[in-house]
């Protein structure tokens, strides 16, 4: 009996061990971005586009693609993890309901694993530097603003809290974000003309609507080569998961628009892109069913096993206590009862 009674023992001390590791140790290991991790987030809406063919064939009137139904599909992977940080690629493809691409953009990020702001870039990575979150929301987020890192204008733009919301049964946090600017984005901004002839700048702003087109003054003192820059306005709603900080569902409104400079400031001349998307059905359901599969592998590892574990192990301590004190009870009894004879045999 004292043997068993050393064996539950030695068992329980041995399953506060692993409920101690299970919650500091693989909880942490697994709580944060998983050096495999690859995802793909698609957005549907409209775009509005410069046709490049009906611009560099003169056909003003068929310059822009208006309102196109489009797909824009962002794709996060990690490449490579040092420790907490990870080096993320960050591919952006637009493309229409047919397939046809129309544009693409690709980026490079060090971030940390568990509050994915940003790290240092490790050496031969090529990440660019950014400040605050740029990819995805810290794994625990909280309700408050963050700091965003807008890649059109490259500038920090705050993440604003604006309250809670259900999205397909997971709670999520709603953040705001606007960001507006000169373009600064230099994959952008190199595939653009610095310079466009003045019939061309008329041209594309004879094709705008009424209400949009710079005023005719304004257009009236333009040179013959106009000089052009570009602004960059970047609107974006995130419902981010409250228990795993994965994005459920988002909104995202960019536009670039080409400008000169006039007498009084700059002039506003025509949009270059005008993309208006929202998170499709299948991502939202997508992200809300792997929300609901991690929160759970979560609980598991950082409150379910630890706290069972600790259970079990008061139970075996218990047990061994009670078949300590049943295995001492009868020798007691057995001793008084030698001690009985012993005393007869003396007093006859």
């Amino acid at each position: 009996m004292r043997r068993t009674s050393w064996v539950l023992t030695g068992t329980a001390v041995v399953l506060v061990a692993a409920s101690a590791v299970t919650r500091f140790t693989v909880h942490p290991a697994l709580h944060q971005v998983p050096a495999d991790a690859k995802t793909t987030f698609r957005y549907e809406g409209t775009a509005t586009l410069l046709d490049a063919a009906a611009l560099a064939a003169g056909d003003m009137d068929k310059a822009f693609l208006r309102d196109v139904p489009v797909i824009l599909d962002r794709r996060i992977e990690v490449r490579d993890v040092d420790g907490r940080t990870a080096v993320v690629s960050d591919h952006v493809a637009l493309r229409g309901r047919d397939g046809t691409e129309m544009s693409t953009s690709q980026h490079t990020w060090a971030v940390d694993r568990r509050d994915l702001t940003e790290r240092a870039a490790p050496a031969g990575s090529g990440a660019e530097k950014h400040k605050g979150l740029v990819i995805a929301w810290p794994l625990e987020p909280d309700k408050r603003d963050y700091r965003f890192w807008d890649t059109g204008t490259r500038t920090v733009s705050p993440a604003r809290y604006e309250g809670t919301e259900s999205v397909h049964g997971r709670e999520a946090y709603v953040y705001g974000i606007e960001s507006t600017g000169l373009l600064a984005d230099p994959a952008t901004a190199g595939s653009l003309p610095r310079t466009l002839p003045r019939e061309a700048v008329l041209g594309l702003s004879a094709a705008l609507p009424a209400k949009q087109r710079p005023e005719q003054q304004e257009l009236a003192g333009l040179p013959k080569a106009v000089p052009l820059s570009y602004t960059s306005t970047t609107k974006r709603r995130g419902w981010v998961d409250a228990d795993t900080g994965l994005s459920l569902d988002g909104t995202l409104h960019q536009r670039v628009v080409a400008q000169t400079q006039g007498a009084d400031g700059p002039v506003a001349l025509f949009p270059v892109t005008d993309v208006d998307v929202r998170g499709a059905d299948a991502s939202v359901r997508q992200q809300a069913d792997d929300a609901t599969t991690t929160g759970r592998l979560l609980w598991v590892l950082g409150i379910g096993g630890p706290v069972g574990l600790l259970a079990v192990a008061l139970m075996l301590v218990v047990l061994a206590l009670v078949m300590a004190r049943r295995r001492v009870r009868p020798g007691t009894r057995t001793e008084a009862a030698c001690m009985d004879r012993a005393q007869a045999a003396q007093n006859p």
